[in-house]
């Protein structure tokens, strides 16, 4: 059985709630990346940036805190392939922040990812 681990993206690029919007904005630009954790001084997330989030427009040195969604739906990277599609559904998000044991950020999971596993 696919498991999250299998599908995720390992070790996300991650960013404080102080980092600017025009860094964040550059980062996931260069990376190529839909989304990036927020997380606090522990490594727990406490905000997601979507693409979709910038689409407003916030000054470049702005605080992502004030352009972060602070719903941030998480999951272990044990559960099923199957679990997070379920949890994206349910959630209506396109991204799953997984987390270890201690709720620290491990990876991101995406509905891509998932539609990758299918075909």
């Amino acid at each position: 059985m696919t498991t999250v681990a299998d599908l995720m993206t390992p070790m996300p690029f991650t960013v404080s709630p102080n980092d600017e919007v025009g860094n964040v904005r550059d980062l996931m630009l260069e990376a190529g990346v839909h989304c990036v954790p927020v997380i606090d001084e522990d490594e727990r997330p406490i905000g997601i940036v979507t693409s979709f989030d910038l689409v407003d427009e916030y000054a470049p040195q702005e605080a992502i805190r004030n352009a972060m969604t602070d719903r941030v739906i998480t999951i272990p990277s044990h559960q099923t392939a199957s679990d997070a599609a379920k949890e994206m559904r349910m959630s209506m998000v396109h991204h799953l922040v997984v987390v270890d044991g201690a709720k620290r950020v491990t990876g991101v999971v995406s509905s891509l990812d998932l539609l990758a596993e299918i075909v």
